[in-house]
């Protein structure tokens, strides 16, 4: 007999997939009701497999995928909400990243520091840099200060940083500890996704036109948030 985690599991695989064949063939309609449903299947399956048992950390989760499911509604509407949705995107990755320090101190606390957690701190910091490099390089538009506004150029950057520092932090709290449990790998998986999903569309609105791009722009996006519900679960031990 399924169990209601279970059913709830498959409803939003099933909003997945609807929303992903919707973008696939561009059936705007339907991804007005998608999309944000793809977001609020995500935020209901994270308390189901909560109990619904509230805490502070919970509600902050709850907070950033509500903020997150705003920005999906921005970026559905015309192009001068844009900024609008960078910022929702912005503000969830913030409190993201602060759960993940919180978690990240409490593990240390509890479990002590990895021996090899220099190494890993080395591997982070390049990480870092080279996702820094990838955005500028790669995913920059030229002379950006010709082609766009100084406030649209200076947030993508300003989100640039704090997602690829969200990458790197998400990294630590897997290797940093001296143990971690398995379903935590979620988090560092799902930030590297949620870093792919947005350089693709930094790449297609700012650098250069890819037919087709979008589906995997929502795929990445999907996975990325659905693995780091499952992630920050794992780091408060509800699901081990």
């Amino acid at each position: 007999m399924i169990e209601p985690l279970g059913w709830a599991t498959i409803g939003v695989l099933i909003i997945f997939l609807l929303d992903w064949l919707t973008v696939r063939f561009s059936w705007r309609k339907l991804e007005y009701f998608l999309k944000p449903a793809a977001m609020i299947a995500i935020i209901l399956w994270m308390l189901t497999a909560a109990g619904w048992h509230f805490n502070g950390v919970l509600i902050l989760l709850v907070l950033a995928q509500t903020v997150g499911l705003a920005g999906d509604i921005f970026l559905l509407l015309s192009p001068r909400w844009f900024i609008s949705g960078l910022s929702a995107f912005l503000m969830g990755h913030l409190v993201y990243i602060g759960i993940t320090g919180w978690q990240l101190m409490a593990a240390v606390r509890q479990f002590g520091v990895s021996p090899n957690f220099a190494w890993w701190l080395a591997l982070a910091g390049g990480l870092w840099v080279a996702m820094l490099v990838l955005f500028y390089r790669l995913i920059a538009p030229k002379k950006p200060r010709l082609t766009m506004p100084l406030l649209l150029w200076t947030s993508v950057q300003i989100y640039g940083w704090i997602l690829s520092g969200f990458v790197v932090i998400s990294m630590l709290i897997v290797t940093m500890p001296a143990r971690f449990s398995t379903p935590m790998l979620f988090l560092p998986i799902g930030a590297v996704l949620f870093f792919v999903s947005d350089s693709m569309l930094a790449y297609d609105r700012f650098k250069q036109k890819m037919p087709r791009i979008r589906v995997w722009i929502m795929v990445t996006y999907h996975l990325a948030q659905f693995s780091l519900a499952a992630g920050f679960l794992s780091a408060l031990g509800v699901i081990c």
